[in-house]
C-alpha cells in the first residue's frame, strides 16, 4: 500500500498531466447534458467545445450533481492502493459535491472500515483550490500522514488567494443570481464584474470595470492588496481564452515575483454561469509546510 491517496474534483482545473505527475485522482464534479446526451467533463468532451456548446445554446447545456454512488465506486478503487484518501472538494458553498462526498464515505465506511476517508472542504474553486490540492499531494508524495495532509491542505488555503473576471455578464443568469432578461440588458452595457472567493468559500463582488484591460489592472492591484508578499505562486484557469490568460501571465510576471505559474481551464461545470472569456486566479506565497 502507497502512502495517501489525495483526491479532488473536477472544479479544481488541474491539467491532466499535472494531476497524473502527482498521482491525484480528479473526479468529474457534475455530470454535463447537452440536448439529452451525457459528457463526462475532461473525458468525453474537453472545455474548449464545452464552452462552444455553452455559447451556441446556454440553455441547452445543463449540469446535474454527482451521486454518492458514483463516488463509492471511486473510494473502492482506490482503496486497493492506499487504506488513507483525503478527498479536497472545492466549497460546499457552491456545490453539493462535499455532501456527496460525505454520503460515499459513511457508505464505504460500512461496507469497508479499514479505510479510512478524510474530506476536506476547500472553501475555494478553480485555480485557488488546485493549489491546494497540489500543496497536498506534494505532502502525500513525502510520506506524511493523513492528518499532517489535511493540515497540510488547510494551512494553504488559509494564505491562499481567489480572483476572478467575468468578460460578460450574458450567462450570469445561469447562476440564479439574475434574470435572463436582466442579464441581456447588463452585457450590453459591458461590465465586467471581479469577484473574490472569500475565507468561508463564498463569491462576492470586489470592483467592476467597463474595458477588459481595466479589469486586468484592477485584478493586479487586487492581487497587490490581498497577498502579503510580491512572491507568489499562481494558477490562472480560462473560459476559453488561451491568449487572454498568457497575456495576464505576462503582466503577472512583470508585477510580482512569481515563483511557479500554471494555466488551466476553467471547468465548463462551473463556466456554464460565466460564458467564454473568464478569467480566475488564485494565488499564495510560499509557505514553510
Amino acid at each position: 500500500m502507497s502512502s495517501v491517496q489525495v483526491m479532488t474534483d473536477s472544479v479544481a482545473c488541474i491539467p491532466r498531466e499535472l494531476a497524473e505527475e502527482n498521482k491525484i485522482k480528479v473526479v468529474p464534479a457534475a455530470n454535463i447534458f447537452v440536448n439529452g446526451q451525457s459528457y463526462i467533463e475532461g473525458e468525453t468532451i474537453s472545455a474548449e467545445q464545452a464552452y462552444q456548446l455553452i455559447e451556441k445554446d446556454p440553455d441547452r447545456f445543463v449540469t446535474s450533481a454527482i451521486m454518492p454512488d458514483y463516488l463509492v465506486k471511486v473510494y473502492q478503487e482506490l482503496s486497493t492502493k492506499s487504506r488513507e484518501i483525503l478527498f479536497i472538494t472545492i466549497a460546499s458553498a457552491l456545490s453539493a459535491v462535499n455532501r456527496a462526498a460525505n454520503l460515499a464515505a459513511d457508505l464505504l465506511r460500512e461496507q469497508s472500515p479499514e479505510t479510512t476517508i478524510r474530506i476536506v472542504d476547500s472553501k475555494a474553486c478553480a485555480g485557488t483550490q488546485g493549489l491546494v490540492v497540489l500543496a497536498a499531494a506534494k505532502a502525500a508524495a513525502q510520506g506524511k500522514s493523513l492528518d499532517e495532509v489535511a493540515t497540510i491542505a488547510q494551512r494553504v488555503r488559509e494564505q491562499s488567494g481567489g480572483l476572478m473576471m467575468l468578460d460578460t455578464l450574458r450567462y450570469i443568469y445561469r447562476t440564479g443570481r439574475m434574470s435572463k432578461t436582466a442579464a441581456r440588458i447588463a452585457s450590453i452595457f459591458n461590465i465586467k464584474p471581479i469577484n473574490k472567493l472569500t475565507p468561508e468559500g463564498t463569491i462576492e463582488m470586489a470592483d467592476r470595470a467597463r474595458k477588459r484591460s481595466d479589469a486586468l489592472n484592477r485584478l493586479l492591484n487586487l492581487i497587490g492588496r490581498e497577498a502579503a508578499t510580491d512572491a507568489l505562486h499562481f494558477m490562472i484557469a480560462h473560459a476559453a481564452a488561451p491568449d487572454m490568460a498568457q497575456s495576464f501571465a505576462q503582466q503577472l510576471g512583470q508585477r510580482f515575483k512569481v515563483l511557479s505559474l500554471i494555466i488551466t481551464d476553467y471547468s465548463p461545470v462551473m463556466g456554464y454561469g460565466t460564458g467564454p472569456g473568464a478569467i480566475f486566479v488564485g494565488f499564495h506565497p510560499e509557505l514553510d509546510l
